[in-house]
């Protein structure tokens, strides 16, 4: 009696992002499991959802360094600093992940509903970075009305950055630097 092939996850991986990348997230499992060559219930056991494997097969971590750092420095420290700091984990995520969820957008290709009710990492982060926001406000650290248009505008800033490192990027200051300005400019407008 023949042995079951042993698949690894690498390769179902591959052959997700293949056909998420032909049919975006409206492709079902079941195509997915007939291109790598194994039983659908085999993608589930390993991923245990739709949404797991997309992420996993796009690249796209379920939670972020962002997230774990904002938790550890809120109300903590140099407040200057930690906003430069979190500008360039910002700027990290956003360099990894945009590009991939662009990918998938440019084709015109559905997204899982969890991008679009804000249960996805990048929802997550700008809720988290506006909880951090909220927070020093509540400790007297910065002053403004409202930490979550201040949460959109620094985190707008380093998407910008990225978009336009993507088109443009020898127009651009080096990364330390921008981040540097961007929170020199912030921090006249909510220093107490």
């Amino acid at each position: 009696m023949a042995r079951t092939r042993k698949i690894t996850d690498e390769q179902i991986l591959e052959a997700a992002q293949a056909v998420f990348l032909e049919k975006g997230f409206s492709a079902s499992t079941l195509e997915i499991a007939e291109r790598a060559g194994i039983s659908e219930g085999s993608i589930f056991k390993r991923f245990s959802t739709k949404e797991n494997l997309f992420f996993a097969a796009m690249g796209l971590s379920d939670r972020s360094s962002l997230l774990s750092f904002l938790e550890t420095v809120s109300g903590q420290g140099d407040l200057k600093q930690n906003l430069k700091d979190i500008g360039l984990k910002a700027l990290e995520f956003s360099r990894e992940h945009f590009p991939k969820m662009m990918m998938v957008m440019s084709k015109g290709l559905p997204i899982p509903a969890m991008m679009q009710s804000g249960t996805a990492q990048p929802t997550r982060n700008l809720k988290a970075l506006t909880q951090f926001f909220e927070k020093e406000v509540a400790l007297g650290r910065i002053q403004t009305e409202n930490p979550q248009v201040i949460a959109q505008m620094f985190a707008g800033s380093v998407m910008n950055y990225v978009i336009l490192s993507q088109m443009s990027p020898a127009l651009l200051p080096e990364p330390q630097e921008y981040i540097d300005t961007v929170v020199e400019i912030l921090w006249k407008s909510v220093r107490p």
